[in-house]
């Protein structure tokens, strides 16, 4: 049975010369990107779901498009809340929608992107061109996905960011009964939901890791990380979470918003 192997990376918020959060983004995504790059292991895809620099220097642009040259596979972008450059300077970003067929599979990008507003939104055009694009192709299973999460994540401080009409996009998607997964960025943290037959991930990010369940704006302790999500023929799949290891900082203790 075919296996395709489609990897996920997350809100690298790169700063030339300074530290995110307390952490050293140029070194955490350098380590993912040597721990990718050490297995001879061959993706489909790469799929990066935003929140590439924080400073929007030309430097972090540099580095950025340097290191993912390293790993040989397709890629495809999407628009995090941070990334508010008209034309981000990313080798290979478009724009526009990226639907992607792999066997039984479509994996379709969603925006969520907001001006100047770090919550995300699905409007009523992408919602509509969505519907048309599960309607078409009732035979294919569907992975979406996009930098905003559909899910709370019991932490108040971080869920006033999230997509605002969440129960809405989840309650359509799910509605579908060839739409089978969603992945998402934006809350630097892995988390699984269930509705029905389909499956919502969110994924570490290669910076600094969000605390689950605080009250207030807390980092977590545990490594950098990203995603490889395997499919099958069959419509069956399965997640992996990476982490690596390493020293990149101490998160800080009272992060201040950022």
């Amino acid at each position: 049975m075919k296996i395709n192997k489609i990897l996920f990376i997350s809100d690298m918020h790169l700063m030339y010369k300074k530290q995110f959060l307390g952490i050293d983004t140029f070194n955490s995504l350098s380590a993912i990107v040597d721990y990718i790059c050490s297995y001879d292991e061959t993706f489909d895809h790469i799929f990066l779901l935003g929140d590439f620099v924080q400073d929007q220097s030309e430097k972090s642009f540099e580095f950025l498009n340097r290191k993912l040259k390293e790993i040989k596979a397709p890629k495809s972008f999407i628009r995090g809340n941070h990334d508010i450059k008209d034309n981000l300077p990313i080798n290979g970003y478009r724009d526009i929608n990226d639907t992607i067929e792999f066997n039984n599979w479509i994996f379709s990008s969603i925006d969520s992107f907001v001006k100047n507003n770090i919550y995300g939104l699905v409007t009523d055009e992408e919602i509509y061109k969505i519907d048309k694009l599960l309607k078409s192709n009732r035979e294919k299973w569907f992975v979406f996905y996009m930098h905003h999460n559909l899910f709370k994540t019991n932490s108040p401080w971080l869920d006033i960011h999230i997509t605002k009409n969440y129960k809405e996009i989840v309650n359509f998607l799910s509605a579908h009964e060839n739409f089978k997964i969603h992945i998402s960025g934006h809350v630097h943290q892995y988390s699984i939901n269930h509705i029905n037959s389909s499956h919502f991930y969110t994924i570490p990010a290669t910076s600094a890791q969000f605390k689950k369940n605080t009250k207030e704006f807390t980092l977590d302790q545990i490594q950098p990380g990203y995603c490889v999500l395997e499919i099958n023929e069959d419509g069956s799949h399965k997640m992996k979470v990476i982490r690596v290891k390493g020293f990149f900082g101490e998160p800080d203790k009272n992060p201040k918003t950022y």
